[in-house]
């Protein structure tokens, strides 16, 4: 395999989670324009099925938090692209900051059900159909720096979720090693999205992020350079490569 192929995906298929916006449809969008065939996936019809149309994509709506939606989108993802799935880049997430002490117990659950119970039930469905598969298939989770060390204030319960994505990576990435399904997260850092800005708006930007000198490149990342190591990784370039946590954080976690 030449490097004009090995970061491509002819005549695959994935699913992506958070299609509708931000990391998610940039992920989706450059997948598609890798030759994969892709279902775009969010909780937000109106912004999924934007992002889908503008590229002649196939689009679901679906609450990764809830079961049996998760398997509705099997359904129909199977109904759309056939029998067989290649990749699966989970991207999805609950993005609000809350203050640590008088955040209710209900945002904590919210944060934890589509964050990592979400990410959990994706990646097991994905796992069903792809240990029936010869040639395994392809996760790639989104994860955040903030999973290894915080970045801003009122976050704990991000932190915490995002943590688990990554455990969750490494677990599933030993366990299911053997039916050639590998398992990889990136760890984005600050992010220009949707998603970024209105967390800066819920609560004063405060935390070791936004200190001077902790961002070496001195930018936010744009949600493309997300989706290009979320494509590295679920691409034949990355073959061997499994159970990792890639930072694409300007330099933040060296700094």
């Amino acid at each position: 395999m030449g490097p004009e192929t090995a970061f491509r995906l002819d005549g695959r298929t994935a699913i992506v989670t958070g299609a509708g916006s931000g990391i998610g449809r940039a992920t989706a969008t450059l997948f598609h324009e890798v030759g994969a065939r892709v279902l775009f996936a969010d909780i937000d019809e109106d912004a999924v099925r934007a992002a889908a149309q503008a590229v002649g994509a196939d689009w679901a709506v679906c609450d990764i938090a809830d079961e049996a939606q998760v398997a509705a989108l099997y359904e129909r993802a199977a109904g759309l692209l056939g029998p067989r799935l290649d990749v699966l880049a989970n991207v999805a997430a609950y993005r609000r900051k809350a203050d640590t002490m008088t955040m209710p117990a209900s945002e904590w659950d919210a944060m934890h059900a589509v964050t990592a119970r979400g990410t959990f039930l994706m990646m097991r469905g994905a796992i069903h159909v792809m240990r029936e598969q010869p040639d395994g298939g392809a996760i790639v989770n989104v994860s955040s720096v903030s999973a290894v060390r915080p970045t801003i204030f009122s976050n704990m319960h991000y932190d915490s979720a995002k943590a688990g994505v990554d455990a969750m990576t490494r677990a599933a990435a030993i366990e299911f090693a053997p039916h050639r399904i590998r398992v990889n997260s990136v760890q984005p850092g600050g992010t220009a999205s949707d998603g970024s800005a209105r967390m800066k708006s819920e609560l004063p930007p405060a935390g070791p992020m936004v200190q001077p000198g902790r961002m070496p490149l001195r930018r936010l990342s744009e949600p493309v350079e997300q989706a290009r190591a979320i494509l590295f990784l679920a691409s034949p370039a990355a073959a061997y490569i499994t159970g990792q946590h890639l930072a694409v954080d300007g330099g933040y976690l060296v700094s």
